[in-house]
């Protein structure tokens, strides 16, 4: 998930960062409520992690603005675990404990793998192009090499089958909903 923070202490908002980001999240960290409402117009964000104690305009005015402007996203002051889970033909993914299980054995995967695996699962047989993982996996001003994801995917293949993911030449790729028995 693509997630704005919006925090003024240095040593709080990159601790935040840091850790948001070794859970697999992609995330742009601003440090005024105005900067947060500038980044809301340019990109879409999944969750907004706000500071309520804010100069000049605090947390709560900084949320009357956003949802005025059109924001109907998730806003959080604390982070929660989410602890849903997804299965699909025999593959367990734990979000809350990110781990992942095929056919009750544990598979090690990157960071990077693991939220390629869950947006796929989340997003139920459509067509995620690059562009879209990448938005979701890279914050502002990280290197992403033109063939990162690909590389992601075939890592996934070679851990979790070819068949798992699906490529949509030209378009993306997909884990296909199973079919109804």
């Amino acid at each position: 998930m693509r997630i704005l923070l919006t925090e003024d202490d240095p040593q709080l908002g990159r601790a935040t960062q840091i850790g948001l980001e070794q859970g697999g999240h992609a995330v742009d960290w601003v440090t005024s409520a105005e900067h947060a409402h500038t980044a809301v117009r340019l990109h879409d964000y999944g969750c907004i992690l706000l500071d309520l104690g804010l100069p000049g305009q605090d947390g709560m005015q900084a949320l009357g603005v956003l949802r005025d402007n059109g924001y109907s996203g998730a806003v959080l002051v604390v982070t929660a675990r989410d602890t849903v889970g997804e299965r699909i033909a025999g593959l367990v993914l734990d979000i809350a404990d990110r781990q992942v299980r095929q056919g009750g054995v544990p598979v090690t995967l990157t960071v990077k793998e693991f939220r390629i695996l869950q947006l796929l699962l989340e997003h139920g047989g459509r067509v995620l192009s690059r562009e879209q993982l990448e938005k979701n996996l890279y914050s502002w001003g990280d290197e992403v090499e033109s063939n990162a994801v690909q590389v992601h995917i075939h890592h996934l293949r070679k851990k979790l089958g070819r068949d798992l993911i699906r490529t949509v030449h030209a378009i993306g790729y997909c884990i296909d909903k199973p079919k109804a028995a």
